[in-house]
């Protein structure tokens, strides 16, 4: 199997578009990545909306490789690996809220322990 640089089945301009559009792709990805990398906040982002763009970007890089085409192929990997790399990022922010959260109800049951035995005593 050849993997072809252009679509052979559409104009010139049309792979042009293609190419402009896996540029626009990557302009609006890497800095995102870069900005969820450096702050390791992931809060704006619902965490369905990572998890759809995973599954369906997954579903087109399937097709593209299917059908053989690397642009296509290209824009659906890239939106896949940032997808998966701002998810990683949600996830450990999930486990990092799961944790403060079980650390602080484990506090309010001390805390409540303390002021029944103040009152006790």
């Amino acid at each position: 199997m050849i993997v072809t640089l252009l679509d052979p089945n559409v104009s010139t301009t049309m792979n042009v578009f293609i190419v402009i559009a896996n540029i626009i792709n990557l302009l609006y990805n890497i800095p995102q990545m870069i900005h969820t990398y450096k702050t390791r906040s992931t809060k704006d982002f619902d965490v369905w909306f990572i998890v759809l763009r995973c599954i369906g970007n997954t579903i087109w890089l399937v097709y593209s490789i299917y059908l053989n085409i690397f642009l296509m192929m290209l824009n659906n990997l890239i939106t896949v690996v940032s997808s998966i790399f701002i998810g990683y990022y949600k996830l450990l922010e999930i486990v990092e809220q799961k944790k403060l959260y079980k650390n602080q109800i484990n506090d309010e049951d001390i805390i409540t322990v303390i002021d029944s035995t103040e009152s006790i005593i």
